[in-house]
């Protein structure tokens, strides 16, 4: 174990109200990693917590799929970050200008979700991340017929995207290719209540997508952000094909050089 992860023990949080790794680092600004549709504990490369370690408080949240945690990807209280968030903020007497988050995926749509109105951070790194709030992931096929919400706010689902399919979408999706059901979905979709409203983030933000995505059209949704609100936001489109982005070496260095730029 290196020198870094020696400073930095880590202390596991396992209760329904904070299912999370934190690593502290006394007199350091914290930062929050939301990782995608993977249950549990998130993973990251070496040489990104290694860095963060040195620079930060590390809370790496799992939010569904473990513990006590819903089962799946769908209903998940947006409460569950703000009360672990501000469990976090108090153990280190901390402000929400000294939080940073780093998400991936369907967890960079939760944290858009969360500074949109609930968390004043400094500073957001948002990978292949949607501006829409999405229909839940689930396994069971009658959700899938009777559909819910990704995420819940005062017990009521936010408004959502629905899955739209048709002979060819279904194929796809056997052969793990979501991108069209994304598309079709989007295409088909009559509420404008759907998209992530971030005109009071007064953060910097940087949107991190693909013109490879295999997912959902990071790159167009990151496009509709930067056309909507006038706020601090850097779009960069990177060439990768899956949504690991705090794993890849170009992406880990996108977002190292962001945040040495915000510290």
């Amino acid at each position: 174990m290196n020198l870094c992860r020696r400073r930095n023990i880590m202390q596991e949080f396992r209760t329904k109200e904070l299912y999370a790794d934190f690593y502290e680092n006394k007199g350091k600004p914290l930062l929050i990693i939301i990782g995608g549709s993977r249950k549990g504990i998130w993973s990251i490369s070496k040489i990104l917590l290694d860095y963060l370690l040195k620079h930060y408080s590390v809370l790496i949240f799992a939010y569904f799929g473990v513990g006590e945690l819903p089962k799946n990807l769908s209903k998940v209280p947006l409460e569950y970050f703000i009360n672990g968030i501000n469990i976090i903020k108090s153990k280190l007497n901390l402000k929400d200008e000294d939080i940073t988050i780093v998400a991936n995926s369907k967890g960079a749509e939760a944290a858009l979700l969360l500074v949109s109105k609930h968390i004043n951070a400094k500073a957001v790194v948002a990978c292949v991340p949607s501006c829409y709030v999405w229909q839940g992931l689930v396994k069971n096929f009658l959700d899938f017929i009777f559909p819910k919400s990704s995420w819940t706010l005062n017990g009521k689902q936010l408004p959502f995207i629905k899955f739209r399919y048709n002979r060819k979408i279904l194929k796809d999706i056997k052969n793990k290719i979501y991108l069209s059901c994304s598309i079709k979905s989007i295409s088909e979709n009559k509420n404008n209540k759907v998209l992530i409203d971030l005109k009071e983030f007064k953060g910097k933000l940087l949107l991190l997508s693909s013109d490879s995505d295999n997912y959902w059209p990071s790159k167009d949704m990151c496009d509709t952000i930067v056309q909507n609100f006038k706020i601090n936001v850097t779009h960069k489109v990177l060439n990768l094909t899956g949504h690991y982005f705090q794993d890849y070496e170009e992406s880990v260095k996108e977002i190292i050089d962001f945040l040495d730029g915000t510290r």
